[in-house]
């Protein structure tokens, strides 16, 4: 039996029973909710390690007025850092943007394969955990990057990282000065084989790039080479 717990919020009956299933049978202890009111109490009281969130959730009642996924996650994501995994069922890409935008770690759309859902559960519950190769601490001009710690800081401050942002930055800072694909951090950075839409790796810069950058509009640490990656540019120590 696994030791993480997770929490599934989905309003269709038939999705979410074998969503949990296949999850409990990955060893996960296993809790669901129909309605995001339901969600947002559980996540409060509970802690779970992770959240597999349906973006599409629309159930409510008189006394609990519905909220779609996107709503859920941007309230628990004013007090909990717990991770999440979206499920959708569209392939549009604005609103898999915004999912990420709003903190998700990963999403995964419908229908999708069981040993799909528990890989993406596996990996970034694994990042959580910081189970990333280690290795000595990373020094910049005014940032360091603690690969053991999973800690970073910029001009003596910590700056709060998700699990995948400090993969993703951990990848380009250890290859400094070199272009990495997207599909190059995919592979280092999700630790398994990914089969989406490559684009997300652009919101996670752009979140990176928010929380680094003195000028997000102008980066200086993280440059995007069109047509091929990424590139860091931090000065050496």
């Amino acid at each position: 039996m696994r030791t993480e717990r997770i929490l599934v919020v989905e309003d269709d009956s038939d999705a979410l029973a074998r969503t949990c299933q296949v999850l409990e049978d990955d060893g996960y202890t296993v809790s669901k909710a129909t309605n995001g009111q339901d969600a947002l109490m559980q996540i409060a009281e509970c802690q779970p390690d992770l959240v597999v969130l349906d973006i599409n959730l629309d159930s409510g009642s008189h006394s609990a007025p519905s909220m779609d996924g996107i709503e859920v996650l941007r309230e628990m994501r004013k007090e909990s850092d717990a991770c999440v995994l979206m499920l959708t069922t569209t392939s549009i890409s604005y609103v898999k943007v915004a999912a990420l935008t709003m903190g998700a770690d990963d999403y995964l759309t419908k229908p999708f394969d069981p040993k799909e859902l528990t890989a993406r559960v596996q990996a970034i519950l694994r990042r959580a955990k910081g189970t990333a190769r280690s290795g000595g601490v990373l020094k910049f001009t005014g940032l360091s990057i603690d690969p053991g710690a999973r800690i970073v800081m910029k001009s003596d401050q910590e700056v709060k990282l998700t699990p995948i942002e400090f993969d993703l930055l951990l990848a380009l800072a250890r290859r400094r000065g070199q272009v990495i694909g997207r599909s190059q951090l995919i592979s280092q950075a999700w630790d398994f084989k990914y089969t989406g839409d490559e684009r997300l790796v652009d919101v996670h810069m752009g979140r990176l790039r928010k929380k680094l950058e003195d000028d997000p509009s102008a980066p200086r640490l993280i440059q995007t080479v069109w047509g091929k990656g990424y590139r860091f540019e931090g000065e050496d120590v």
